[in-house]
């Protein structure tokens, strides 16, 4: 997929790059594929004086006092000078020296790319202490960690202060890096989130897919990552453009848990299932999962469930409509989620406490490659939650009424279907027979 497609990046936006892997073609791919009638790239570092090749016209510049913002075309790189003592490269600007073209380019709207640290062209790196070199105007940064790095041994030959990594890690140089390591590596407060400012949204970017030999393991990683990062992203440069393997977004979780159990003789909700009640399952369950935020739709029997849930740090809201049906429930939970902006919602019930976090994140890994608008799990023709409704479908699922809840847009949008074998996952709990067959 292409990154425009993502929707990420905006004409306002003034974004720090940091890391290594292959970033400043990453850069450069970003800038020529989003912005190419008029941006601004420049560094808080040195740059190869080689890069001036790939933008549109290099602008030389001691101060911004006075700076006209007309001379920008197209792909502008802006620097302050020819380095001293290092031959074939250019020098940028501090910080504080970019806030004047920073106001100037958000007034007009014309994007900055800020490469705030160096790599030395490696595939991974650990910041020095004078690093990054992010300015504190930033709304976006950008981490960038090169998948070569994966299986490879811990030193300078594929790392940037490899004594460094084995310092914060307890590791010894000369080990072979793993996953794990390089998810260290990323979260480490003075590794991958060292000097983001609290305002910056963190974009990650798991470099060199080229390089990628077990989807698996990138996939785990970046499930994980999500707790840490608001968008993460596989990508590669592919015939120098840049693609977009997958994509692990915002998404939201709706549980819908509003009905009044008539078949199963009470609450459903306060069942028991493996010593807890169905509600506290499934919420666990989800705790499991990164989301970016949870839901629980209530209605009947509401005080008594919340009762129960008030222990768990999850929001809920009280449909006092439940007896129009499950779209009122499904309604609900889309409009909470406008106010929370999701790139999609997946749904849950309290019928099915024996869902697992794997099935969820089946679905999170489906979605992140694939992006279709609707995902179902199927069993023997029948649908199972859990349901994924991505964001193009929001203002539909808006207008859906009665019992058959978001199956109503089937027809219009053409579901992804995840096959279910297992009888114990697809079950859905309506009687208490069924809760005996559990």
């Amino acid at each position: 997929m292409k990154i425009s497609s993502l929707k990420l990046f905006s004409a306002t936006d003034q974004v720090a790059w940091v890391g290594a892997g292959g970033k400043t073609s990453l850069i450069f791919a970003v800038a020529h594929e989003l912005f190419p009638e008029k941006c601004v790239i420049t560094t808080t570092t040195k740059m190869s004086r080689s890069e001036i090749e790939f933008v549109d016209q290099p602008i030389k510049i001691s101060e911004f006092d006075h700076f006209d913002v007309n001379r920008i075309n197209n792909i502008t790189l802006i620097y302050k000078s020819f380095a001293e003592n290092e031959e074939g490269k250019i020098t940028g600007f501090k910080s504080d020296e970019l806030k004047a073209l920073s106001d100037t380019l958000y007034h007009h709207q014309i994007p900055l790319l800020i490469e705030a640290d160096g790599s030395k062209r490696k595939s991974c790196k650990f910041p020095g202490d004078h690093e990054p070199n992010i300015p504190s105007f930033v709304n976006k940064v950008c981490i960038v960690v090169g998948i070569s790095a994966f299986g490879k041994p811990l030193t300078e030959e594929f790392f940037h202060r490899p004594e460094e990594i084995a310092r914060a890690l307890n590791i010894s140089i000369g080990e072979i890096i793993t996953a794990d390591h390089i998810f260290q590596i990323i979260i480490h407060p003075d590794g991958g989130l060292k000097n983001i400012p609290d305002q910056a949204e963190k974009i990650l970017f798991l470099h060199q897919a080229d390089y990628l030999t077990d989807n698996k393991e990138i996939n785990d990683l970046a499930l994980r990552l999500k707790g840490f990062y608001d968008q993460v992203l596989l990508s590669e440069i592919k015939s120098g453009s840049l693609y977009i393997h997958a994509h692990w977004g915002k998404i939201g979780c709706v549980i819908l848990a509003a009905g009044s159990g008539s078949r199963f003789g009470g609450p459903k909700q306060l069942a028991i299932f493996k010593e807890k009640t169905f509600i506290e399952n499934v919420i666990e369950t989800t705790q499991s999962v990164y989301f970016q935020d949870r839901v629980v739709i209530l209605g009947s029997y509401f005080e008594a469930i919340r009762s129960i849930i008030n222990k768990y740090e999850i929001n809920n809201l009280n449909n006092v409509e439940w007896e129009n049906g499950q779209a009122t429930s499904v309604k609900l939970g889309v409009s909470y989620f406008l106010k929370v902006p999701v790139d999609a919602i997946i749904f849950l019930l309290v019928d099915q406490p024996q869902i697992t976090p794997k099935m969820i994140n089946n679905v999170l890994n489906l979605f992140a490659y694939q992006k279709p608008k609707i995902i179902v799990h199927n069993y023997k023709g029948e649908n199972r939650h859990p349901i994924l409704f991505s964001k193009d479908t929001f203002q539909e699922l808006l207008n859906i009424q009665g019992d058959r809840g978001g199956r109503q847009l089937f027809d219009k949008f053409s579901p992804f279907q995840i096959n279910l074998e297992d009888d114990y996952l697809a079950l859905d709990i309506d009687t208490i027979e069924d809760l005996k067959n559990l």
